[in-house]
């Protein structure tokens, strides 16, 4: 076997249907994620991303190792245009005829009319490959109907995918930016049933918001490529390198910066989503919550809603004249955070399953960059002292009081 496997793989039913989702986490790639379901009488799979060609020797036996039976793929969506998540779309699709669904603004990568930089980043991948598959290129944003996410509209690039008769899957293209990851970006919004109102979930019939899925691809990560360090990875950073000097000695900024890309996008997507799983393009699985940046807020955080960039330094909030302004924000961050908790238990969380997210955003507060980490460091100690606050504040409801409570017992235990 030339490649590596995974370095992770999850097996899961989604709640109150009989379709399994397997995650891939692979190392050297971006994540595969793969729905099976029943459609007139065969196990049909639709794929989102395909993976890196570094796994072309293995991508299909890995398949077929969990369940995935390669000539019953139905469909790939491809989050983006970048290798590591089309690089084996065409393999898969040629064996078993599926459509890859795409943006519009794909097109040109498959014929080619991208420039030679980026050309270089496929690595010997020919793009062109994907004339031979039966590609559907969905309409560029502005032509069709929008999803309002956190007062951002995100297009809807296509009609529901309805997955085995429950469960559907919504594509949607971010709003422009002056610096984006690709131009060709599609988020998938997976549902156990068709919504149609905006994606601040009311409660359905039982259902939580925790029971439906974003398929981020590189648009909303909590951490970043995972590499084996051996001479693969050696030979990216080299590439990395040489890319970069040439842009700068061009007068170009080549920006490694991630926090930058799409930032009216990456915005929405944190602030419209009381509780969602996000699938992203790179790393594990995690909880987003507009909870972390409305009720939790680290000295970068403070910058944002002083008004200044959240680049700027940290000693601006030393200001005397600010003092007051920082107090308030604080207050009203302590004031969100518990509003929220009392909308889960209006969706219908116990509070035992509140204490659970809890403890769960808190672990994944942790890793990025240097930057990054400092940041959920940071808000690690302000969520601890924030349920200390709250597991006293006879003002609250009891039953968030009682899971404030649980929540810092298991967090002693894990700090």
């Amino acid at each position: 076997m030339k490649g590596r496997r995974p370095y992770k793989i999850t097996k899961e039913t989604l709640k109150g249907t009989n379709i399994t989702l397997v995650s891939f986490y692979f190392n050297n790639s971006a994540n595969v994620y793969a729905f099976s379901y029943e459609k007139e009488g065969k196990i049909r799979h639709t794929l989102i991303d395909s993976g890196d060609p570094f796994y072309r020797d293995d991508i299909l036996s890995i398949l077929k190792e969990n369940g995935i039976n390669a000539g019953n793929i139905e469909r790939i969506i491809v989050t983006h245009s970048h290798l590591d998540h089309l690089g084996l779309a065409d393999l898969v699709a040629g064996e078993s005829g599926a459509k890859i669904l795409v943006q519009e603004s794909f097109k040109k990568v498959v014929e080619g009319t991208i420039d030679i930089e980026e050309r270089r980043f496929f690595r010997g991948f020919d793009p062109s490959t994907f004339k031979n598959c039966d590609v559907q290129y969905l309409p560029v944003p502005g032509r069709n109907e929008t999803r309002n996410i956190s007062g951002i509209s995100f297009s809807s690039l296509a009609a529901p995918i309805n997955l085995g008769g429950i469960g559907m899957l919504e594509m949607l293209a971010p709003p422009e930016s002056r610096l984006t990851h690709s131009t060709d970006q599609v988020l998938v919004l997976y549902s156990p049933i068709n919504i149609t109102d905006e994606y601040d979930l009311k409660i359905h019939n039982g259902w939580h918001p925790t029971d439906c899925l974003i398929f981020s691809g590189d648009l909303w990560l909590m951490q970043g490529p995972t590499y084996n360090r051996g001479m693969s990875f050696f030979f990216r950073r080299i590439m990395f390198y040489f890319y970069r000097m040439k842009n700068r000695s061009a007068g170009r900024r080549f920006r490694r910066d991630f926090r930058e890309e799409d930032p009216e996008a990456k915005n929405a997507l944190k602030n419209g989503f009381p509780l969602i799983r996000v699938k992203p393009g790179h790393g594990t699985e995690f909880i987003g919550s507009r909870i972390i940046p409305n009720g939790i807020l680290a000295d970068r955080d403070l910058l944002v809603k002083l008004g200044y960039s959240e680049n700027d330094s940290k000693t601006i909030l030393k200001r005397r004249d600010l003092a007051q302004k920082i107090v308030s924000l604080k207050e009203q961050a302590y004031k969100d955070f518990n509003s929220e908790l009392v909308y889960w238990l209006k969706l219908g969380y116990k509070p035992d399953e509140i204490t659970a997210l809890l403890v769960r955003i808190y672990k994944e507060q942790s890793g990025g960059n240097t930057i990054v980490k400092n940041d959920r460091k940071q808000r690690r100690v302000i969520l601890k002292a924030t349920l200390l606050r709250l597991k006293d504040d006879k003002a609250q409801p009891p039953e968030l009081r009682q899971s404030a409570n649980a929540a810092l017992m298991e967090l002693q235990r894990i700090s």
